[in-house]
């Protein structure tokens, strides 16, 4: 039966990437086997069509280009009403040009949908489970991997000032020698910072003290200084990073317009769609997620476990634009007077946490190893996450929160994270003069993937040969454009070349099948582990003629506790409730202990004894309601005093 279920799903994923409308273009083969919007709308909606019983598709929001946010559930026709079930929240492609992101996501619901009813584990976990699959939160974003110029982009396309000059977009990239990719641009330069690799002319390494001032270079993403503020290309169309735009270790320097954490309408929707009040449901409907899988650039499955946020860093606008734009701040003066000295401040000690709970340290470790036993992947690169779903979930909502890479070259677990490209110089600052803040800030910005590739550092831990190596080994040479003379207007003679947009965050169509199987698995092994509340039957004891003792014991039969430490901490965690209903409360007393109870959480495997004294006649009753929103939802028995 598993071997029939693994050729039947490996047939319909085939059939997801070859019978639903794909983009192709014979221009950009980079997205050749990935669906573009209009496909991936349409696989989407023949899925849920094809499967009503177990799939219900729904937008839970429009970008500012009008595009859907598709949400597609899936749960079993058995047990709980979807609502009910706890819920595993998958979410992919918020990052714009992690386009691979949204396709796996679509195979996992293409996995279930195959096997349900066929395949007893899909089965099983599907009728006490509810998976909510987000496929692509950034569909604007995920256009530009479709178009005719490829510029790897992670933002959307909402104007937005990406330099803090107050200012949107412009500055953009451009395609100076017509090949249809924005890559980078080296120019010799003597106080230039980096220079060619010995060992392969094409990657740039970072200069050493010894290099010869003649084979020095400074490194410029493709395109011209549009605003002339010694800059290339740091404010092009669009947008926030998805991933990098909710509200949890956003940073406090509001600047710029637009810049503000959930200012994107997809982070809204997102939000919406987890916190949301429905009247009409009198609750919040989607409480019921207990646990998020993000398919990102970060990963804390492979690269690592648990969560440890990053640094937010964000530039200073230039002298000019900061006298010319209008007062963002409010001046506190001593005393409240005008025209007193502004008194010193101290800068306020960030109250966010950053790191996993160290109560939760184990829950990642084991969800991590399982992760690489069923996909094979044993490690992966990451940076450390700044403003992301992944510690929305986490710190603030309360949930686990897994990432995984998807596509990386893989290096030694112990080895080095891949460095980011430093700060370029503007042309013509001398070398040793101290770069303005705003500069060094931008530079840092546009290497986390919002600007052109990234150059190689094979001496300070990056890993870009190995790409190279693949290239030439495993990809028919495609991946690298060759550095080629170009007279450039402000720069003069330059050379344009470097990695092709997309290679290192995407890969070939071919491996999305294989991930997308594994990946169902570790959803549904996932989603098998959170908590199980239940109770065992009351145990009644009569102490004298109208006085009775009750005990009832609560266990958690799940792998994951009820709420993890930081869940309790947010106090975002629905808790545990056990209500008691007298059938007569004028006759009936409580001697001791609460009609209402509520545990903020119970540890997997343990059990909690609650008991009470009651005054009553007997043969009174006594109704039980437990509410266990992430933990099975609810629960009722009667008790009958005898």
């Amino acid at each position: 039966m598993r071997v029939l279920s693994r050729f039947i799903t490996a047939t319909f994923l085939l059939c997801i990437l070859l019978v639903f409308p794909l983009h192709h273009s014979a221009e950009n083969t980079a997205s050749a086997g990935y669906h573009d919007y209009a496909g991936l709308s349409s696989a989407l909606k023949q899925l849920a069509q094809q499967n009503p019983e177990v799939m219900q598709l729904t937008s839970i929001g429009k970008t500012g280009k009008g595009r859907d946010i598709w949400m597609l559930q899936v749960s079993g026709t058995k047990g709980p009403d979807p609502l009910s079930k706890q819920a595993l929240l998958i979410v992919g492609n918020a990052e714009g040009d992690h386009v691979i992101g949204s396709e796996v996501a679509l195979g996992i619901a293409g996995y279930l949908a195959q096997n349900y009813g066929q395949d007893e584990e899909v089965t099983r976990v599907l009728d006490s489970r509810t998976f909510y699959i987000v496929p692509r939160l950034n569909p604007d974003g995920a256009e530009l991997f479709f178009g005719t110029t490829l510029h790897e982009h992670s933002g959307n396309l909402n104007p937005r000032d990406d330099d803090y000059d107050w200012k949107v977009d412009e500055d953009g990239p451009e395609d100076l020698n017509g090949d249809g990719l924005i890559t980078l641009m080296r120019v010799k330069d003597k106080a230039g910072d980096w220079c060619a690799d010995d060992k392969d002319p094409r990657l740039m390494k970072k200069k050493t003290a010894d290099t010869p001032p003649d084979q020095l270079y400074q490194l410029y993403p493709e395109g011209t200084d549009n605003d002339a503020d010694g800059l290339y290309n740091e404010d092009g169309p669009g947008g926030f990073d998805i991933n990098r735009n909710f509200p949890h270790n956003f940073g406090y320097r509001f600047r710029g317009t637009k810049v503000y954490p959930a200012s994107e309408l997809e982070t809204r929707a997102l939000i919406d769609f987890m916190t949301r009040y429905v009247p009409r449901l009198k609750t919040q409907p989607h409480r019921n997620i207990s646990g998020l899988l993000l398919f990102s650039k970060y990963d804390n499955l492979a690269a690592g476990t648990g969560i440890e946020g990053g640094t937010p860093t964000f530039p200073q606008p230039p002298a000019g634009a900061q006298a010319a734009a209008p007062q963002m701040r409010m001046m506190f003066m001593m005393g409240g007077r005008r025209g007193q000295q502004e008194a010193p401040r101290t800068p306020p000690r960030d109250p966010q946490p950053k790191k996993t709970e160290s109560r939760d340290s184990s829950l990642f470790k084991n969800v991590s190893d399982k992760y690489q036993e069923i996909t094979g992947i044993k490690s992966a690169l990451s940076d450390k996450p700044v403003g992301s779903i992944l510690e929305y979930a986490y710190f603030q909502y309360g949930v686990p929160a897994f990432s995984a890479n998807l596509w990386s070259l893989r290096q030694a677990a112990t080895g080095r994270p891949q460095m980011k490209m430093p700060a370029a110089k503007p042309a013509g600052q001398a070398q040793g003069a101290a770069a303005p803040d705003r500069q060094a800030m931008m530079r840092q910005m546009m290497a986390r993937g919002g600007g052109a590739a990234q150059p190689a550092q094979a001496a300070g831990g990056s890993n870009d040969d190995k790409w190279l190596d693949w290239i030439d080994k495993s990809n028919d040479g495609q991946g690298f454009v060759a550095w080629t003379k170009y007279h450039h207007s402000q720069l003069g003679e330059v050379e344009i070349g470097g990695f092709q947009p997309y290679l290192r965050v995407n890969p070939p169509a071919d491996q999305i099948p294989e991930l997308s199987e594994k990946h169902a698995q570790f959803a549904l092994y996932l989603a098998s582990q959170f908590a199980e509340i239940t109770m065992d039957a009351p145990q009644v004891k009569k102490l004298s003629s109208q006085l009775f003792e009750v005990k009832l014991t609560l266990h958690n039969t799940g792998a994951f506790p009820y709420a993890t430490a930081m869940g309790q901490r947010s106090s975002n965690v629905t808790p545990i409730v056990l209500q008691m209903k007298f059938e007569d409360d004028d006759a009936m007393k409580l001697f001791g202990g609460q009609k209402r109870i509520d545990l903020r959480t119970l540890a997997p495997g343990a059990e909690k004894e609650l008991k009470w004294v009651i005054i009553s006649p007997p043969g009174k009753k006594i109704d039980v309601s437990l509410w266990a929103r992430k933990g099975g939802g609810r629960m009722k028995t009667q008790i009958v005093l005898k």
